[in-house]
């Protein structure tokens, strides 16, 4: 039995131990050293990249909470852009990694993720760029239920008061708009606001403090518009809105056009540690 076995063991090749992939370094003036120390520095810029999206889109999420109840058109762009962000924050630690430590399979996903945050990024910018071309057609009349709800919706009155107050503004086309379209503000009610305007609305001095009445039975009183805003505020809305998908798109596009140059790069270095790798394997198994 001793025997045939140890002629099973002459028969079968010489185990010898797997040699490890040598790693090649990022300073050596060769190609691939070169083409390793660009893609690591790329995806170090990266990971800041997207630390500044998500911190830019919090931003913007933040502001846009505040008028949220009356319009919620930038929720898309801007929970894209915060999800991109940590996206490419979170890929450029796997590529930093992948290149380091010369991973095809972190360098493949390094690649493909790029590629989608890529494409979601141009999404972002042409979401942006839609809404903001349907602002001025839109506005005006679907906020206009904003004026309507003002005493039935806390958010909806943080919303309209935080806006007034903002842009120093009174409804959405004028003052009006509350004697219109709220029942709790027309001059015909037996309310307390008739013929009057939202606090939000009076006119704010510095080192002056406003009553909560200043706003009360106002409309046709000689000296009116010394107390309240008498201009609308869509085109301040509009203005605002558009600032800030400019903002979102300009972000969204500005850092997309970069990533091509990264995809190149990752695409032919990881050919190159693929090759590497076959070479090494061949000249392990010769010697």
């Amino acid at each position: 039995m001793s025997s045939g076995s140890e002629g099973m063991q002459k028969m079968l090749p010489e185990a010898h131990p797997r040699k490890k992939h040598p790693l090649h370094p990022l300073c050596a003036k060769t190609a691939f050293s070169c083409n390793k120390l660009f893609l690591f520095i790329y995806a170090l810029i990266f990971l800041f990249v997207g630390i500044v999206l998500m911190a830019i889109g919090t931003l913007v999420e933040l502001h846009r909470s505040r008028i949220e109840p009356i319009n919620n058109r930038l929720a898309v762009p801007t929970a894209l852009v915060i999800f991109v962000g940590l996206a490419i924050a979170v890929n450029a630690l796997v590529g930093m990694i992948g290149t380091v430590m010369e991973k095809p399979c972190l360098l493949k996903v390094f690649l493909v993720v790029t590629v989608l945050c890529f494409l979601l990024q141009v999404a972002i910018g042409i979401i942006a760029f839609i809404f903001r071309e349907e602002l001025p057609h839109k506005v005006s009349s679907e906020f206009m239920f904003a004026i309507k709800g003002y005493n039935k919706d806390g958010d909806m009155k943080d919303a309209m008061d935080w806006l007034q107050q903002q842009y120093e503004c009174c409804g959405f086309d004028s003052f009006k708009d509350y004697e219109n379209e709220n029942e709790d503000f027309k001059c015909d009610g037996n309310k307390t606001h008739i013929c009057g305007v939202p606090e939000s609305c009076c006119i704010r001095k510095p080192g002056v403090s406003v009553p909560d009445t200043c706003g009360h039975n106002v409309i046709g009183k000689p000296n009116m518009f010394d107390l309240i805003n008498d201009e609308g505020c869509t085109e301040s809305l509009i203005r605002w809105l558009m600032e800030h998908l400019d903002l979102v798109g300009a972000i969204a596009l500005g850092f997309a056009i970069p990533q091509i140059f990264g995809m190149l790069l990752a695409y032919y270095f990881l050919r190159k540690v693929k090759e590497y790798r076959v070479w090494f394997r061949v000249d392990s198994f010769r010697t």
